[in-house]
């Protein structure tokens, strides 16, 4: 379920982590406009073809994180490059960034329904609200806060949280009918 855990913590699609470089130095004085900056970071989020609930859930975070990160720090994270277009991948993240990431997601939606909701388009037979339930009662918010950070960070493979939250989605993804002991 590792692609899961990345997804979730760049969103609603399956974003590959890379290394990014942003040019920070602006060519010319005027800042992009807000809404170009949150449209993107929007479409980062949601991905290609989301559904109306995934991109208002990326409007949502965009918005979030927009109000968490200032222009500059956007550009230096390498989310946004400095003409306000964002990247077309979540590149990885200082811890700061992740943090603000994963606060702008957290305000927006719940970990558990996104991991359900990814985890049912990979595999129909499983059940959203059993999967999102089994979630939540596994990890709890402060781990799966640490799993998430750790994972925009590089860290995913040497993380103890990270670990935990990847055991849990792959215990947590019973098919429909079945029950979890």
């Amino acid at each position: 379920m590792r692609p899961v855990l990345a997804l979730l913590t760049a969103a609603a699609t399956t974003l590959a982590l890379s290394a990014c470089n942003a040019d920070v130095s602006q060519s010319d004085d005027r800042d992009p406009s807000p809404d170009r900056v949150r449209a993107g970071l929007a479409s980062l989020y949601a991905g290609p073809s989301p559904s109306a609930d995934v991109l208002a859930e990326g409007e949502c975070f965009a918005a979030a994180l927009a109000d968490r990160l200032s222009l500059d720090e956007l550009v230096e994270a390498g989310l946004v490059r400095d003409d306000g277009l964002a990247t077309d991948v979540t590149p990885m993240l200082d811890v700061t960034v992740a943090d603000a990431w994963v606060d702008a997601m957290g305000s927006c939606t719940s970990y558990a329904e996104v991991a359900a909701r990814v985890a049912v388009a990979r595999d129909p037979e499983l059940d959203p609200a059993t999967v999102a339930s089994c979630l939540d009662a596994a990890v709890p918010p402060d781990r799966v806060r640490q799993a998430l950070v750790a994972t925009l960070t590089g860290r995913f493979g040497t993380d103890p949280a990270a670990a935990e939250l990847e055991a849990a989605q792959e215990t947590c993804a019973v098919p429909r009918g079945t029950t979890i002991d």
